[in-house]
């Protein structure tokens, strides 16, 4: 029998290729899960794609898309559901989604803290949401003067109220305040408690201050019919079914000439004349806007509180927060003021 120079082996035969398989198959899925490997899940989870997520976190998008599956491998189940559009959490992704930014947020406070964070260490944080706009900074407000030094608090905003009630859901916040519309309200998650907090809000009338209307109190909506509209094209915020709805039943379809999403660009275009657009009742005049209420109040919303169980401080005090937080807007615009006490007199 011949044999093989010292130093060489024989050619791997199908069997050894086989067992080396079966060897790196048992490693990938007895993997230990690490930081990174959470930084990833939620990254596909924010971006709602593996192709985004892998452009943020500076990977190519196949060898995100493997890191995802031996990760998935590893916890036994899948944990986004592929789409068309991109990819959604599974219920057995959303529990470990919420599990993996708790570790991530007590990660990146581990990073910074310092001796002053020692000093700070019997603060409780707090985590709250809220629609884009001057509530939310009202109610922190609020909670610092009525708990300093008590509360650390930090704040998320934005315009999409499916997306602040899932961050509650997943535990990124602990509580949030929501806005939407009467007759469109938004469900709310599984596992998350609800209260609502102002139950009618209505939708005024931004107006050049040299409109013919604008020296109306209230303006009648079919008087509108003839105006060209702006609304906001947010995705749940958006005025377009709530204002169609009730032109509608005034009887007219409205004029869309601008879809605007800030409240800065909107003042541009109503206070040129050629526009008229939806305003929250507490939005302030001047620089050539009014804002008057519409007769009868044919588009109303609503504030409610959201939480879960893991909040930690009682909503009730998040309620009396935000309910003086709201008053203080009452009277920033008079016509908001003469509405709220004709429908709140005591």
């Amino acid at each position: 029998m011949s044999s093989l120079p010292v130093g060489k082996r024989p050619p791997k035969g199908t069997d050894e290729l086989a067992e080396m398989r079966i060897r790196m198959a048992h490693s990938i899925a007895s993997m230990e899960l690490e930081i990174r490997h959470l930084r990833v899940l939620v990254a596909v989870a924010e971006h709602g794609s593996v192709t985004k997520a892998a452009v943020a976190l500076g990977q190519s998008q196949p060898s995100l898309s493997a890191q995802l599956g031996r990760i998935e491998r590893n916890l036994g189940s899948p944990l986004f559901e592929r789409t068309r559009t991109g990819v959604v959490p599974t219920e057995r992704g959303r529990a470990v989604l919420a599990k993996a930014r708790l570790v991530l947020a007590d990660m990146d406070e581990l990073r910074s803290l310092d001796v002053a964070s020692y000093a700070a260490a019997g603060a409780i944080e707090l985590r709250l949401g809220g629609m884009t706009g001057p509530l939310l900074p009202a109610v922190i407000h609020q909670l610092s003067r009525t708990r300093p030094g008590e509360l650390t608090l930090r704040t998320h905003s934005e315009t999409s109220m499916p997306a602040l009630l899932r961050r509650v859901q997943d535990g990124q916040l602990d509580a949030a305040f929501i806005v939407d519309f009467h007759d469109y309200e938004t469900p709310t998650p599984p596992g998350v408690q609800r209260e609502v907090l102002i139950p009618v809000e209505p939708i005024f009338i931004g107006l050049a201050d040299h409109h013919p209307l604008a020296a109306q109190a209230v303006v009648n909506l079919s008087d509108l019919a003839d105006e060209q509209w702006l609304i906001d094209p947010t995705d749940d915020l958006s005025g377009t079914p709530y204002l169609r709805k009730a032109c509608r039943e005034a009887g007219f379809e409205p004029q869309i000439a601008h879809e605007v999403s800030d409240s800065a660009t909107a003042r541009a275009y109503v206070s040129s004349g050629r526009y008229v657009g939806m305003f929250m009742a507490m939005a302030p005049e001047g620089f050539g806007v009014v804002v008057r209420p519409l007769a009868g109040d044919p588009i109303v919303q609503r504030y409610s509180l959201a939480w879960t169980e893991r909040c930690p401080v009682d909503p009730a005090e998040l309620r009396k927060a935000a309910l003086d937080a709201y008053l203080g807007f009452v009277d920033r615009n008079p016509s908001f003021y003469r509405w709220w006490t004709e429908h709140h007199p005591s």
